[in-house]
């Protein structure tokens, strides 16, 4: 008897944590930091009081890239620096060894709330949206302000400030899930609130237009759609769909927005995009070779681009201008050892989740490996925490255990059913 109450015990903290972190869109950054924790405690908790079993193909390939990360540090001149590094990018490490530890009941558990953790994240996310937006209304900017919104987004104060890349993201991803919950729910119960939501994320997407979630999202969101075959998920997608031709026809401003997707950030109204990626391009090609295997250390790789920059572009020096590319950091930082251990990482997860036919967990890694080609999202907590949240839970959604998508039974099999 006493075994099954701490199991359940075990159980309600283990998803309350899971909980909490699907939450964090609109929690401040102490709670964020508190939720991690928290998850982290009831993990090592639950392992030491039922002896779970130590998954290790699970933790080498889902953690390998932070273990080659710390042992990049011994060859790093800027150890503080690397250090700093290495706790922003905590969470690769978090959440691997977390689900290698905990029992396979747990896991399971979390797995059937899955749809709560993914209704929780969409309203947290929509939630978000409609703040930043009202208050970008409220501050006196006109609605069709597209290319004011994205900067005021940036210069928000607050523990609701993000930066709008990472909203973008935000909403790429709870539209994604939207995406997944579709197919388990009925169009009049749930499926038109949802289908709500998911139009004002997709609006909050457009108004921010930001390359990488958008085509990001246009990608993964027409392979999902063309995988789950059912009217009501491409309803929703036909919205998304329209909703983006339409904004370009009714709205100019938008269209140079468009236009603008194209083009890397600028950093002032003197820096073109052109030279920037001329820069970028120039200073990568020029460390890729100096980075051999292992690159130049987790402390330095960055510095190394910087002092390129000093040579090429003092101006991309003087603002700490990253890479822009997850890719090309990786190089710098690990090198092509540390480029393959990332890749066989995607590939292990990838390869599980085709197997098993779970789409969802293909499309969010595929929407992650777009966005990745523009943005250094492992090297900020509101790229790097999702990521390894999102991948790792997911690892364990199976054919057998996700659920099955709710049909139309037609009027032959209602009446074997009542036989």
């Amino acid at each position: 008897m006493v075994r099954v109450s701490q199991h359940n015990f075990f159980d309600k903290m283990f998803v309350l944590s899971l909980a909490l972190m699907f939450c964090t869109p609109i929690l401040p950054q102490l709670l964020t930091i508190v939720s991690v924790a928290f998850f982290t405690v009831v993990c090592i908790t639950e392992a030491i009081k039922n002896k779970s079993t130590f998954r290790w193909e699970f933790f080498l390939f889902n953690a390998g890239l932070y273990l080659m990360y710390i042992f990049s540090l011994l060859y790093s001149q800027d150890q503080e620096y690397g250090m700093r590094k290495l706790e922003t990018a905590a969470a690769l490490i978090i959440f691997p060894l977390g689900f290698t530890i905990v029992s396979k009941e747990l896991i399971q558990t979390a797995i059937l709330r899955l749809k709560l953790f993914f209704y929780i994240f969409s309203t947290s996310v929509l939630i978000l949206n409609i703040y930043l937006f009202s208050t970008f209304v409220n501050a006196g900017f006109e609605i069709t302000a597209f290319s004011e919104y994205s900067d005021y987004v940036n210069k928000m104060q607050g523990f609701l400030a993000v930066h709008s890349i990472y909203l973008s993201m935000f909403n790429a991803i709870a539209v994604l899930f939207i995406f997944y919950l579709l197919r388990t729910e009925r169009l009049l119960k749930s499926g038109i609130p949802l289908i709500i939501a998911g139009s004002i994320l997709c609006l909050g997407l457009i108004l921010l237009l930001k390359k990488g979630p958008i085509f990001g999202l246009i990608i993964v969101a027409t392979l999902l759609v063309l995988k789950y075959k059912l009217w009501r998920v491409w309803a929703f997608y036909t919205v998304f769909i329209v909703s983006l031709v339409g904004t370009l026809f009714l709205f100019p401003d938008a269209s140079q927005r468009i236009h603008d997707l194209f083009q890397v950030e600028r950093i002032n109204q003197v820096m073109h995009s052109e030279e920037i990626r001329e820069t970028i391009y120039t200073c990568g090609n020029i460390k890729f070779q100096e980075a051999s295997l292992t690159g130049f250390g987790i402390g330095d790789g960055t510095n190394e681009l910087l002092d390129c920059y000093k040579e090429y572009n003092p101006v991309l020096a003087a603002n700490s201008y990253n890479s822009h590319n997850q890719y090309i950091s990786l190089i710098l930082n690990v090198g092509f050892l540390g480029l393959l251990i990332f890749f066989a990482f995607l590939l292990y997860n990838i390869t599980r989740s085709l197997k098993s036919g779970v789409y969802i967990t293909v499309a969010i890694i595929v929407f992650y490996c777009i966005v990745m080609f523009s943005e250094n999202i492992l090297e900020r907590q509101d790229g790097v925490m999702y990521f390894s949240l999102f991948i790792n839970l997911l690892y364990f959604l199976g054919n057998k255990n996700q659920q099955k998508p709710r049909v139309k039974r037609s009027q032959k099999e209602i009446l074997e059913i009542l036989k």
